[in-house]
């Protein structure tokens, strides 16, 4: 995939100092390097298309190459990070507008249908989880800049739980592989974090509380046009706030 060019910040040799981030401890090593090297390359201090320096990378976070190695491999599962034979690893590149119309047209055929679906029997524990989810998108109290990807981590983690538990529910098997391959929910994020803007919290939460009661209420139909309404308000949000993406 191409895109524009990606804006690149400026970073010190090692983690940058000018916010706080705790470098990663003994527990939870591996989990901590992920979350450190995933939030580089939201933040874009790692720029799309740029090939990852696991020994860098290591020195930067004081860490020996096994865990970021092994933080690589889950990042790439993600989609942000690709790996080539004999090359290592590449940050994936920004979706252009063909590839983000291409993305939601096949959100808005798929989506609908695991929404349809998982209405017509949702179980206890499909409720429960997605009532979760909601209680996750509310607005953070943080004094992390509003562009930065740690002040909506949660926040973009509900999202793509949310829609996975759905098309988990759904019974497809295929179907909530084939939307969990697409990445959707990570790569849409990084570019409102290249453009410099924040998510729409309240926007995808009041479209997620819609799509739950009518999966709360067993009414499929209902669930998919909430579902498919979300899908194209979704879309809609993506390219008014990262108009630079827009072909001219």
């Amino acid at each position: 995939m191409t895109g524009p060019a990606p804006i690149r910040k400026e970073r010190n040799d090692r983690l940058d100092v000018t916010r706080p981030r705790a470098l990663p401890g003994r527990q939870m090593l591996t989990a901590s390097v992920y979350e450190a090297i995933k939030e580089q390359i939201m933040d874009l201090e790692l720029a799309p298309g740029t090939r990852v320096n696991m020994d860098q990378l290591a020195r930067d976070l004081e860490v020996s190459t096994t865990p970021v190695r092994e933080s690589l491999a889950r990042l790439e599962s993600e989609g942000l990070v690709t790996r080539r034979s004999l090359q290592g690893y590449t940050v994936t590149a920004q979706p252009d507008w063909s590839d983000l119309h291409e993305l939601f047209t096949l959100r808005r055929l798929l989506e609908p249908e695991a929404a349809r679906e998982a209405a017509r029997e949702p179980g206890d524990d499909l409720v429960s989880s997605l009532r979760s989810t909601l209680d996750d998108m509310a607005e953070p109290s943080s004094a992390v800049p509003e562009e930065q990807y740690r002040r909506h981590r949660t926040f973009v983690e509900a999202d793509s739980v949310f829609h996975d538990a759905i098309a988990a529910a759904s019974g497809n098997r295929l179907l909530r592989r084939t939307l969990a391959g697409m990445h959707s929910h990570v790569l849409l994020y990084r570019l409102y974090f290249e453009a410099g803007v924040s998510p729409e919290r309240s926007a995808t939460a009041e479209e997620h509380r819609a799509i739950l009661a009518a999966i709360v209420d067993r009414q499929p139909e209902v669930a998919a046009t909430a579902m498919r309404d979300h899908v194209e308000r979704s879309h809609e949000r993506v390219l008014g706030r990262t108009s630079a993406l827009r072909p001219t």
